[in-house]
């Protein structure tokens, strides 16, 4: 599964920050700043990616070619390697970064002062799935059925979700999600809400003695966000209670097995992610800036450092995440009439 673990917020970075390529390109400055991008994970390989900021009297931005960038691991006092160019403006190094660790990333140009930032990898998130079969199965009260998440969120937890398509054998990222979860964030809602209600003719079965009716999902009504879910971190350790669902393909997975596990690798997945500090601030607020750029607000894009950047004498973002991978199958609610509703 690692071979996923980037690809949501490759996508994400794309989609969202496109202002963040108007920042180092309208800039008001003529001298250049390095814009550095790193992302820590669980992969064996990391990318790095150099470029210069562009002056409005430049044609272009000048190419990084030749630099030389270190990654420390801080705990260890020792260098964890050096990253090899592979193509204009990127470069890789076979390493996998160790969870809890703290790690500094150096850059060195001739002719430039050097350009640092540190980072601490996060650990991998814990989110407990459970199966509820049945309405005395967690207590008199519970009328779901279907696969719930939990967590504590002591960290920022990101969510999104990929469909399998058999045919051309590849994973593709779910444009439309929704949760029950009643503090999800709500910087990328896009308008519209759940409203799916029927289920396909003669499915789920019911059970002889099952006098309730599988008329709605546990999100009907929420919210529909763009590609992700973004959970806050939490004070209290107490653990939440939440489904997800939204626009999966086919909209509903069957497994003859009911015990939550991780999926197979033609099942749809739900990825939760852990971001550190410093990555979840900038991609929040590349996002909002990318909002405003959509509604043709640019009053701001000539302000050089309008972004969070943690990269001390340059631009950009050295972060980490982890991910943990989990199946999906949509949870419902058992409706007899309207008063039995939850």
């Amino acid at each position: 599964m690692k071979k996923y673990y980037s690809t949501f917020f490759l996508f994400i970075l794309t989609a969202l920050l496109s202002s963040c390529v108007k920042e180092v390109i309208l800039d008001t400055k003529e001298d250049p700043m390095l814009v550095v991008s790193c992302i820590l994970t669980q992969d064996s390989v990391q990318t790095l990616k150099l470029s210069w900021t562009k002056g409005p009297a430049q044609a272009e931005a000048p190419r990084v070619t030749d630099a030389v960038a270190v990654l420390t691991d801080v705990d260890n006092d020792q260098e964890a390697g050096r990253f090899t160019r592979i193509s204009v403006g990127e470069w890789q190094l076979e390493y996998t970064a160790i969870p809890t660790h703290r790690y500094r990333l150096t850059i060195s140009i001739p002719g430039h002062d050097p350009v640092w930032a540190e980072q601490t990898m996060p650990e991998a998130p814990v989110i407990e799935s459970t199966f509820y079969k049945n309405r005395t199965q967690m207590g008199e009260d519970v009328k779901k059925k279907g696969l719930l998440y939990s967590s504590s969120f002591s960290n920022t937890v990101w969510a999104w979700a990929e469909n399998y398509d058999a045919n051309t054998e590849r994973y593709t990222l779910v444009d439309m999600i929704c949760t029950d979860y009643p503090y999800v964030d709500n910087i990328n809602l896009s308008g519209e809400e759940y409203t799916e209600t029927n289920w396909p003719k003669g499915w789920p079965p019911k059970d002889e003695t099952d006098t309730y009716g599988y008329d709605e999902y546990c999100v009907y009504g929420q919210a529909l966000h763009r590609r992700f879910l973004r959970f806050p971190k939490k004070d209290s350790p107490s653990k939440d209670y939440f489904a997800i669902g939204g626009k999966f393909k086919g909209d509903y997975y069957y497994y003859e097995d009911d015990a939550p596990r991780e999926p197979s690798g033609s099942e749809g997945i739900l990825f939760f992610a852990y971001l550190s500090d410093e990555y979840d601030r900038y991609i929040c607020e590349a996002s909002s800036q990318y909002q405003a750029d959509v509604s043709d607000d640019l009053s701001s894009i000539y302000i050089r450092d309008n972004i969070y950047s943690n990269i001390h004498g340059g631009l950009g973002i050295f972060g980490s995440f982890t991910t943990t991978p989990v199946r999906w199958k949509n949870a419902y609610i058992f409706i007899n009439d309207e008063n039995d509703r939850l």
